[in-house]
């Protein structure tokens, strides 16, 4: 069973269900587990190789590599802090809403100014993974005043000159859990 919604500004939410069970060759209690991506969803992101996503789990918000797997399918892995916010175990079937894949972040107008001023930020800017960047601009834009935006832009531009690679302060999990339960209004109509 899964979804795609396609519908609603913003990624797209890939749902699914999936059993969580442990690498036969790597059986110790406390390893991580993994589940199978059905094949839908794994297509979704770059073939080959492996690449973060975003989601929730029985609600629970996480990041997690994605990768191929020997067979040609896909599979998640699921570490320790995962599978307890999930209140789940090796054995258990999981609910996933995972965020499809973004497109590269537009940059807002005053952001950009703002970077384009600093060489040394707009260098470590381009060195990003997409991840980074969505972070940054996630974070920027959360800001409900003008004035802590502004503040936000100066902060972002200072930490990126000083080699900050992350924003300190961003809740990344509050843009996937808003994005999911956008998502779960539209389908209810």
């Amino acid at each position: 069973m899964g979804y795609r919604n396609r519908n609603s500004a913003g990624p797209s939410v890939l749902r699914f269900e999936a059993r969580l069970f442990r690498h036969p060759k790597k059986a110790k209690a406390n390893s991580r587990a993994l589940l199978n991506v059905p094949d839908w969803v794994g297509r979704q992101f770059s073939p080959g190789g492996a690449t973060k996503v975003e989601g929730a789990m029985n609600g629970q918000p996480f990041r997690a590599v994605l990768e191929s797997d020997p067979s040609g399918g896909y599979r998640l892995h699921v570490n320790k802090a995962m599978r307890e916010g999930a209140a789940a175990d090796v054995g258990d079937t999981v609910q996933l809403a995972i965020l499809g894949p973004e497109p590269e972040p537009t940059l807002p107008s005053d952001f950009r100014a703002a970077l384009t001023a600093s060489r040394d930020a707009e260098i470590l800017w381009r060195d990003l993974t997409l991840m980074g960047r969505l972070d940054w601009v996630r974070w920027i834009e959360s800001a409900r005043k003008p004035e802590t935006r502004a503040r936000r832009i100066t902060r972002t531009v200072e930490q990126l000159s000083s080699g900050s690679r992350r924003p300190c302060c961003v809740n990344v999990y509050e843009f996937m859990l808003d994005r999911i339960r956008e998502d779960e209004q539209v389908r209810e109509f």
